[in-house]
């Protein structure tokens, strides 16, 4: 039954988040439905966090638990190294893509990266990638590891990684490699995390840089 806490925890959360954030569209009625969805999301991450400290002394017993989901903040130096480490990854990754797609002809033109871009960018890294890392190859892969042994757990993360970005707005035949690629990338942040000796800011580099840095050749 070990699996009910990992289970319950984000069965309460989502409705918790979800109920603030309306309760607070009873004080201001011009709250659009996408700015309450993104108030809720911050108002689930957040208690998360709150939670998280006890969910380590209590689940996994440890008092160290930044340290266990790969959040070394002692060692800033290896920590920064670590993470520009992931981003240089990515940069060379998607370097070596758009040359690919250029003498094929697949790219229209070049122009510059406009300031709001570039901070839209930076605001993608510290926000959502560094929240999904967090809840993804830090709490749930210690969770998985836990229920059911590292190599399968590795496994199980990555799957629910790749269903929890499930998009209704395309069609089978387009969900299905997007999926899988999906189940692939999360393989490949969580050996990243296993390379690094379990620090989690080479994923965040790694994922970070192919989300902005995509984001930024794309606009």
């Amino acid at each position: 039954m070990q699996w009910i806490p990992t289970f319950s925890l984000f069965l309460f959360l989502y409705p918790a988040g979800w109920f603030i954030s309306h309760f607070m569209y009873l004080f201001n009625r011009d709250i659009s439905s996408d700015d309450l969805s993104i108030i809720g999301t911050i108002i689930t991450f957040s208690l998360f966090l709150i939670i998280l400290p006890g969910w380590g002394r209590i689940r996994w017993k440890t008092n160290h638990l930044w340290f266990s989901i790969g959040l070394d903040f002692n060692n800033k130096l290896r920590s920064i190294k670590t993470f520009f480490s992931g981003f240089l990854f990515s940069f060379c990754l998607l370097l070596i893509f758009c040359l690919f797609i250029y003498l094929f002809g697949w790219i229209d033109s070049f122009n510059y990266v406009k300031i709001g871009e570039f901070l839209n960018a930076t605001l993608l890294i510290i926000s959502i990638v560094f929240a999904e890392e967090i809840v993804f190859r830090g709490w749930l892969m210690q969770e998985m590891v836990l229920l059911f042994g590292f190599r399968r757990g590795i496994v199980v993360q990555s799957a629910i990684f790749s269903l929890a970005h499930y998009r209704s707005d395309i069609g089978l035949i387009a969900l299905i490699p997007f999926l899988t690629g999906l189940f692939l990338f999360g393989l490949v942040l969580t050996l990243r995390r296993i390379m690094d000796r379990g620090s989690l800011f080479g994923c965040i580099g790694l994922h970070g840089g192919l989300v902005a840095i995509w984001y930024l050749f794309d606009s």
